[in-house]
C-alpha cells in the first residue's frame, strides 16, 4: 500500500490539470481531510503550485493544485 503523499503526488504530475481537493479526493477514493493536508503540504514545496482557479473537474472556482510544468 503507497503512503496518500506519494499516492497524490502521483496524480498531479500525471494529470497537468488544476485540481481542487474535494474532486481529487473522489478521483483517488481517499477522505477528503486526508487529502486537503497532504495538499497544504505540497504546496509549499517545489513541483507544485496551489491558487484560487477553476478546477478542471468540477469547473468550480476554488483553491486548486497543479503539478509545476517541467522545464
Amino acid at each position: 500500500m503507497k503512503l496518500p503523499g506519494v499516492v497524490i503526488e502521483t496524480f498531479l504530475r500525471s494529470h497537468p490539470e488544476s485540481v481542487c481537493v474535494d474532486c481529487l479526493a473522489q478521483s483517488l477514493d481517499m477522505p477528503a481531510g486526508q487529502v486537503s493536508m497532504v495538499v497544504r503540504r505540497l504546496q509549499g514545496t517545489l513541483g507544485f503550485t496551489g491558487e484560487v482557479g477553476f478546477c478542471s473537474r468540477c469547473r468550480q472556482q476554488r483553491s486548486v493544485i497543479k503539478a509545476a510544468a517541467a522545464g
